[in-house]
């Protein structure tokens, strides 16, 4: 499973985050939400770590692959980023 997975997986993931980053940024600097901030980074981050594991997945940190020391932050910025557009969701809406 992991040969598979990074030969198929590891680059759609990559290819997915990427492409989908700039529209993210663009609703940021358009509506100025933190949600769309929060997805911006969070999509970096996975493109960073998606990027080291498709094309440098032997460099190592402290006997660790770098792409698992990556994907930390990256998980905990989704986590944030889900809680906001969670709390989005949620909010009341104001009526016509």
């Amino acid at each position: 499973m992991p040969e598979a997975w990074t030969q198929w997986w590891a680059p759609l993931c990559l290819f997915v985050f990427v492409t989908h980053m700039p529209f993210f940024a663009w609703r940021y600097r358009r509506t100025g939400e933190i949600r769309f901030a929060a997805t911006t980074l969070t999509f970096a981050l996975l493109s960073l770590t998606y990027g080291v594991r498709v094309f440098a997945p032997g460099s190592e940190l402290v006997g660790i692959a770098l792409w698992r020391w990556l994907r930390v932050p990256a998980w905990a910025s989704a986590a944030v980023s889900l809680g906001l557009l969670a709390r989005h969701a949620l909010r009341p809406r104001a009526k016509a």
